[in-house]
């Protein structure tokens, strides 16, 4: 079991620039590592298993982790933006829209291996039961 006091210490560790720490979570090792996402922005990017496979995006993909919806970033996008929705409506009239375009409301939810904060990924990770530290660059330096 992890401390408040260590993971108050981890987060502030993560939000640096060099991260390194690995986590055991339901048989699967999980590694955090800050990794570069453009030319000038950072995040804190979760490996399972020392991998992130482009498969894993999919749902109903084969090999995907069951751990993914837990450890990975829950994220959202409207199939249509709300200035699109907005013209639609405004062109066809609310009832012609939805017949028109059934989906106008439609949310994808998809999951992603980054977080751009230390403290969003702690937020999530201290929510999950039998999260156990492996290591940290902390520790292998003591």
């Amino acid at each position: 079991m992890i401390t408040k006091e260590q993971w108050a210490e981890l987060e502030k560790e993560m939000a640096g620039y060099f991260v390194s720490v690995k986590f055991r979570y339901q048989d699967h090792t999980l590694t955090i590592q800050r990794v570069k996402e453009s030319e000038s922005k950072t995040a804190l990017a979760v490996y399972i298993d020392g991998t992130i496979k482009g498969g894993w995006f999919l749902p109903d993909s084969i090999d995907r982790p069951a751990i993914i919806p837990d450890v990975w970033r829950k994220r959202s996008k409207r199939l249509w933006s709300h200035q699109q929705k907005a013209k639609i409506i405004k062109d066809l009239g609310k009832r012609r829209a939805q017949n028109a375009f059934p989906d106008i409301d439609r949310v994808y939810v998809y999951y992603g291996p980054s977080f751009t904060t230390a403290k969003s990924l702690v937020r999530q990770f201290k929510k999950l039961e039998g999260i156990e530290l492996i290591t940290s660059e902390e520790t292998l330096a003591s």
